[in-house]
């Protein structure tokens, strides 16, 4: 009986999950993707104050993976501070907390994420002297700015302290609301058994993907100069091909990374260190998307999803972690996100261009599409290696080869 209530307890997670996976989806395709991905920490809200926060945060991972497994990890950045977020949040009003501490842990939460993915891109990515030179210019006109670097920084902390904190006071209030008008006995946490539908197949083996773009990935943050960046162009040529990912998904790779790359060389231009240095940090942050991108197209969703379960599972002495994977395992996706976007558009149509209303018509729509959500999944596929992929990790150990031979001195 207690295995059978675990059980349950899995499906409903998992339920919740893809619930919040659909909406973070259907957040980038719909007006107003604000506010319908924040929507998508409802659902795990309810994980944390029905089960707890350990399993808020298991669906919060689960409902990541999932996302990545569907659109891909370079498009995660909408979804993830909605997600570190509203599981603690989920806790809290579980417990009777007021309005101002939830928007208090809201607003913490995402300035963490805030401060360290603006400090990996500030430091890593566009460089830290053409952000400081970037506020100079700024002050050039703003002249009652402090000067120096310190105060660029403080700057670039306090704006991100002031974003977070009206995030927090929105998010508080939708989740709030949303927790209260969330259906009873609502079809995201059912247990019924349902077929999932036909999915993508990875092209070729999933972990040699995942392995091969982590190592360039590596590789591309390794330096900025041409021969290395030359070196991962040519290796991520080889393996667009090697993986038949097609023109499309170079087609889509090259829209999201242009906007990024572009802003990375506004500025290198501003801040005065170059037009060479910055295209070059422009084209390695160009690659690393398209690298994303690849592996995305490369693994499949199938092949994402079981290669997520397998690094979860080795990391079952960390409890929530754990239970993530038993989320995943329980987890039979985001079913039909096409009509799923096409539902919530005609519902946000009809809706009165009001936050209150948005949000009630966002949570309607949760709801409804809880009951179209499969919760058993299929069978694990079985995934075979084969000569493309033994060409893959040829492929890769030669650019690491390479990249070698060109960094390393020779004595």
């Amino acid at each position: 009986m207690q295995r059978t209530d675990e059980r349950t307890d899995e499906r409903a997670l998992a339920g919740l999950a893809n619930v919040a996976a659909l909406t973070f989806l259907a957040a980038r395709a719909v007006p107003g993707g604000f506010w319908v991905a924040l929507l998508g920490g409802v659902p795990l809200a309810r994980a944390a104050q029905r089960r707890g926060t350990s399993a808020g945060y298991a669906a919060a991972l689960a409902s990541l993976i999932e996302t990545s497994a569907l659109m891909g990890p370079a498009r995660l950045g909408i979804a993830m501070p909605h997600a570190a977020s509203a599981p603690a949040l989920g806790s809290l009003y579980a417990r009777g907390a007021r309005f101002l501490w939830l928007a208090l842990t809201g607003a913490a939460v995402r300035f963490a994420y805030y401060m360290v993915t603006t400090a990996f891109y500030v430091a890593v990515l566009i460089g830290l002297d053409a952000y400081v030179g970037t506020y100079e210019r700024v002050r050039d006109v703003l002249a009652f700015l402090p000067a120096g670097q310190a105060a660029a920084v403080g700057a670039t902390v306090l704006g991100l302290a002031l974003w977070s904190a009206g995030a927090g006071v929105i998010q508080a209030w939708v989740l709030r609301r949303g927790l209260r008008r969330w259906p009873a006995g609502s079809p995201a946490e059912a247990t019924s058994p349902t077929d999932r539908g036909a999915r993508s197949r990875p092209r070729v083996e999933p972990r040699a993907v995942v392995a091969v773009a982590t190592l360039a990935f590596a590789l591309t943050l390794l330096s900025t100069a041409p021969w290395a960046l030359g070196l991962v162009a040519a290796w991520l040529t080889v393996a667009w091909v090697l993986a038949g990912c097609g023109a499309r998904s170079l087609l889509g790779g090259l829209a999201l990374a242009a906007p990024l790359a572009l802003s990375t060389l506004g500025f290198a231009l501003a801040g005065g260190i170059g037009l060479e240095l910055g295209a070059r940090r422009a084209a390695r942050v160009a690659l690393l998307v398209l690298v994303a991108v690849w592996l995305r197209a490369a693994a499949g969703e199938e092949g994402l999803r079981a290669v997520s379960v397998l690094l979860v599972r080795r990391l079952r002495r960390v409890r929530t972690v754990a239970l993530a994977g038993l989320v995943l395992g329980a987890s039979a996706g985001a079913a039909d996100f096409a009509g799923s976007a096409r539902r919530l558009g005609a519902r946000l149509r009809s809706a009165r261009k009001r936050p209150a209303q948005v949000v009630d018509a966002v949570i309607d729509w949760v709801g409804d599409e809880g009951a179209r959500l499969p919760v058993r999944a299929r069978p694990a596929p079985r995934f075979a290696w084969d000569r493309r992929s033994t060409a893959l990790v040829l492929a890769a150990v030669a650019l690491a080869a390479a990249t070698a031979v060109v960094a390393l001195p020779v004595h």
